[in-house]
């Protein structure tokens, strides 16, 4: 639930906003448009950030760069066990022919081969004095006009340019919009064991529900449902023969949502439960 919103907007749209909502979900798809990439500086508590092919952990004084994609920010465990129940966070949005404009006549255009979907920024000195001098402005917006809003959206980028070595900072601009390529298997593969529903496969991949499961079984030559099944339950066999490792938390690293569904799968894929298989 958000909690405090406070927003700076740019030709009608978002370009500064200041973000207090509490931890009550489990994951949720990014909130930012599809076409613009996101700044995010947190000033409270964490969150999991979620790729087509990595999960990156953001905590208190971390700042996030996302190029446009299909990603999930999902909720941490270190949030549920502390009193303070809140995730705060100051974001900048960049929307592509906005943020061209701004460099045209100032910067050529050099290619800039730096790879990536979502990173962390380091926060150095002169980051965070910028950080402070946005909150001010969301909190003073009496004071904001169109040429303090350009300006601090250009200072943004030439910090990030700075900080991610790119060769100029209009390459850096052109490289956001981009979209990361993706390997189909990949994303597979590397959410395997995760909770992920099909439908989250399926934005993950960037395709429809029904086209996802299309390749998946052109690719794995079996439906999306049963083969992920059957890969966490190869995994669970392999983890229960660690005896220290209880069978609760056995089944949450291999992707089950609840112990419950867990064992209902194990037992009808073995035809025993895993306490059964445990000690035989």
């Amino acid at each position: 639930m958000v909690l405090e919103q406070k927003i700076i907007t740019h030709n009608n749209k978002r370009v500064f906003e200041k973000l207090v909502m509490t931890t009550d979900f489990k994951r949720a798809p990014k909130y930012f448009a599809e076409d613009e990439a996101c700044f995010l500086f947190l000033t409270n508590g964490s969150f999991q950030f979620r790729t087509p092919n990595n999960v990156v952990t953001y905590s208190k004084n971390e700042a996030m760069l996302a190029k446009c994609g299909n990603y999930f920010i999902e909720n941490t465990p270190e949030n549920q066990n502390k009193a303070d129940n809140t995730i705060s966070v100051i974001g900048a949005f960049f929307y592509p022919e906005m943020v061209k404009s701004f460099f045209e006549k100032d910067l050529s255009i050099k290619h800039f081969q730096h790879k990536f979907d979502v990173i962390k920024v380091n926060v150095e000195p002169l980051m965070k004095s910028f950080i402070d001098s946005v909150d001010f402005l969301l909190e003073n917006q009496s004071i904001v006009d169109e040429n303090i809003i350009i300006n601090k959206l250009k200072e943004l980028l030439l910090i990030l340019s700075k900080s991610e070595n790119a060769s100029s900072v209009y390459a850096f601009v052109k490289s956001l919009f981009i979209p990361h390529e993706y390997n189909f298997n990949e994303i597979i593969q590397t959410n395997l064991y995760s909770d992920l529903s099909l439908d989250d496969f399926a934005k993950l991949c960037n395709c429809s529900l029904a086209t996802f499961k299309r390749k998946f079984t052109e690719l794995y030559s079996e439906s999306p449902a049963k083969y992920i099944t059957l890969k966490k339950l190869e995994k669970a066999t392999q983890l229960l023969h660690l005896e220290n490792k209880a069978i609760a938390d056995i089944a949450y690293e291999c992707g089950f949502e609840t112990i419950s569904n867990f064992n209902k799968a194990f037992k009808k894929h073995f035809g025993k439960s895993p306490s059964e298989m445990r000690l035989s």
